[in-house]
């Protein structure tokens, strides 16, 4: 079971070097292309230009195993920030020792970033870390200290993740702007 433990906390690590870079790599071309493929996402999912969201989460060249339509969750966000985002990329939740310890949405791995996302470990698990990533692309990626907000519950063989006063700073270390967020996220796989 430490090796599942493990595991979470290197992908962790890697969604987190992977979100900090993702800035880093795009030019104009790339924008260009993003854009013209906009409004046809926007209709599909609910969350693009409408509520300034990035056309990368409907490029089904990037995510062919991501649910077209389907909402698996909603999270609210105030704070240095302000909106909604809808996950419909699937929800990953790892389990051990019959406990919730992480989640992951959207739950496919691409070539490009998908807006929205959102990683983050229960009070049941040994590490405490949370990324979020808005509908248009910032970036929030330091757990404030203290700051539980994260609870699972099974019912049947469904997991359902509640968010709850979560506090994520802009930068790594806790520090920055601040955004808090609230919602729920149902598991549609578990590991």
């Amino acid at each position: 079971m430490r090796h599942r433990t493990a595991l979470t906390a290197v992908a962790l690590g890697a969604a987190l070097a992977a979100t900090a870079l993702s800035g880093c790599s795009s030019d104009s071309s790339d924008k260009k292309s993003d854009d013209a493929k906009a409004p046809s996402t926007s209709a599909s999912t609910g969350t693009g230009a409408a509520s300034g969201g990035s056309s990368a989460p409907a490029d089904s060249s990037s995510a062919p195993a991501k649910p077209a339509g389907k909402v698996s969750g909603h999270l609210d966000f105030t704070g240095a920030a302000t909106g909604g985002a809808d996950f419909t990329g699937g929800v990953v939740c790892e389990v051990k020792d019959g406990k919730l310890i992480g989640v992951t949405t959207p739950d496919v791995l691409a070539k490009k970033q998908i807006f929205p996302s959102f990683i983050a470990t229960t009070a049941d698990s040994p590490a405490q870390v949370a990324l979020f990533n808005t509908p248009d692309g910032t970036s929030y990626s330091g757990r404030v200290a203290k700051s539980q907000g994260v609870t699972a519950q099974k019912s049947g063989d469904t997991w359902t993740v509640t968010v709850d006063g979560l506090q994520i700073a802009k930068d790594y270390s806790g520090a920055g702007a601040i955004v808090t967020l609230k919602g729920s996220l149902t598991c549609t796989r578990v590991s």
